[in-house]
């Protein structure tokens, strides 16, 4: 029984004498080159860039599973000053944005507020939005006027150019 347990003490390698095992016939440079084609995980923040037919990448990197792509949209909710303008703040986009914007219609609104950004005022980091209202006055046959929209609720989503 001794013999036996000797014999197997013997085939077990011990940790001391471990060395690393090249393949049958490779060099160190082979087995640097082929691991060298192995994927490895990406130092780089993923791009924001999107197309709508996407396309298959070359990189031999991969994304981590706890990467975070960047946000390409920003969202913003506010309320018109008195003077129906709101200026508006989001983090850095990829390019000068195309705004939509939308206010909510209040239980007392007897129209519908049209909110627009300013001209000129739209930057990779904000916009100036102006809400206002035609109004006329009945019955006098005066042509319609703006009213600004002093404490008008909107939301504006902002996506980069295209």
């Amino acid at each position: 029984m001794v013999r036996i347990l000797l014999a197997i003490a013997c085939l077990i390698p011990s940790l001391a004498v471990a060395q690393v095992i090249y393949p049958p016939g490779a060099s160190a440079s082979e087995l640097a080159a082929i691991q060298a084609s192995i994927p490895k995980p990406s130092d780089a923040v993923p791009s924001a860039d999107m197309s709508t037919a996407g396309s298959l990448g070359s990189s031999p990197r991969y994304r981590r599973p706890d990467d975070q792509a960047p946000r390409i949209s920003r969202t913003v909710s506010g309320t018109t000053l008195a003077t129906g303008s709101a200026a508006l703040a989001w983090p850095a986009m990829p390019s000068v944005p195309k705004l939509t914007v939308t206010s909510y219609v209040g239980a007392s609104d007897t129209a519908i507020w049209d909110c627009k950004p300013v001209t000129g005022t739209v930057t990779t980091t904000g916009a100036t939005i102006k809400c206002f209202q035609d109004q006329t006055i009945l019955g006098l046959g005066l042509l319609p006027r703006k009213v600004a929209g002093a404490g008008v609720t909107f939301d504006v989503l902002a996506l980069p150019g295209s």
